[in-house]
């Protein structure tokens, strides 16, 4: 497969018979992972990236990888790095939750003109002395950054036109694919695919490899749980929202993260510490090589105040 297509935004990589991943390059304009699958006279991808250029490419990639154009485009959740692309797919069918098209369509516009506004000074302050940003994390938010402001000044905003709450299964000649939702963990709402032959999830921003994931639109309490029962399924192959392909342990990893996270905001709040200061705590020794790191800040700061306001609404 990598030898029938090349793209500046992806890696392809067959991970089962039918079954690919496009694997985001850190300085490309994808940002997020993508899955493909042939279930058999219809063709699958899961998050369309980025933005529409890297949106076109993925659907080539599909294309060229399953010999159809993709019929359904999933969406995981609302963020714009895995539905911005959905125009350039032309699918005849976006899916996920009913949640996640809603959100869609009130917020997504308005993301991306707010990125569009920002990302220049971002872009400025990245290569500055001083700047805050880890050397190892530079490429991905240029790549980002730049992604955005390369792309149209109003993005084409497609929102799922097929819904569900809990579950759909889509049904080809050669294998079904399982759409699953426990609700929001990472975002209002998370869309997972399981495919049980293969043992494989594609995850969404549920799971990260190598890198902080991102509690700031979440809830770190229900994400554990919805990780938890993820597990049950088994999977050996995680395909995670950023970083390579994971296996069993992944899911455990980010569960064990935001555990911590958890944890380290409750402490907070039972000492009487100020969010910022909340925020200020050192990353635990086994999370300091993630990418990322500036998240970590920011997630604690997140789960502090989901901490005090759930303190606030017990009995004494």
């Amino acid at each position: 497969m990598a030898s029938l297509f090349r793209s500046p935004h992806f890696t392809i990589e067959r991970i089962h018979s039918g079954v690919w991943v496009a694997i985001a390059r850190p300085d490309g304009h994808g940002l997020c992972n993508s899955g493909i699958v042939d279930l058999g006279g219809q063709t699958v991808v899961f998050d369309s990236m980025l933005t529409p250029e890297a949106g076109a490419a993925l659907r080539t990639a599909a294309r060229r990888a399953t010999g159809r154009s993709p019929d359904w485009v999933v969406n995981s959740h609302w963020h714009g790095d895995h539905i911005w692309g959905n125009s350039a797919l032309r699918a005849p069918h976006v899916v996920s939750t009913r949640t996640v098209r809603r959100v869609i369509e009130r917020r997504s516009r308005e993301q991306w003109r707010e990125c569009r506004r920002v990302f220049p000074k971002e872009l400025r302050e990245l290569d500055r002395e001083g700047s805050p940003v880890a050397a190892a994390d530079r490429r991905r938010l240029r790549g980002w950054f730049e992604g955005v402001l390369a792309g149209p000044r109003v993005v084409p905003v497609v929102p799922p036109d097929v819904t569900f709450e809990e579950r759909l299964v889509i049904t080809g000649s050669r294998r079904s694919i399982e759409l699953v939702s426990h609700g929001g963990g990472h975002s209002p709402s998370d869309v997972f695919a399981h495919l049980p032959d293969e043992r494989t999830i594609f995850a969404g921003d549920l799971a990260m490899v190598g890198l902080h994931p991102s509690v700031g639109d979440g809830w770190p309490d229900r994400w554990i749980g919805i990780l938890a029962r993820m597990e049950e399924l088994g999977a050996d192959r995680v395909l995670p929202g950023h970083g390579p392909v994971g296996d069993r342990r992944t899911l455990a990893a980010v569960r064990g993260y935001l555990t911590d996270l958890v944890a380290l905001a409750s402490k907070a709040v039972r000492d009487g510490r100020s969010a910022a200061e909340a925020a200020g705590v050192p990353i635990p020794e086994r999370y300091r090589d993630w990418q990322f790191s500036f998240m970590f800040g920011e997630n604690v700061a997140r789960a502090y105040r989901l901490a005090r306001r759930s303190r606030r609404r017990s009995p004494r």
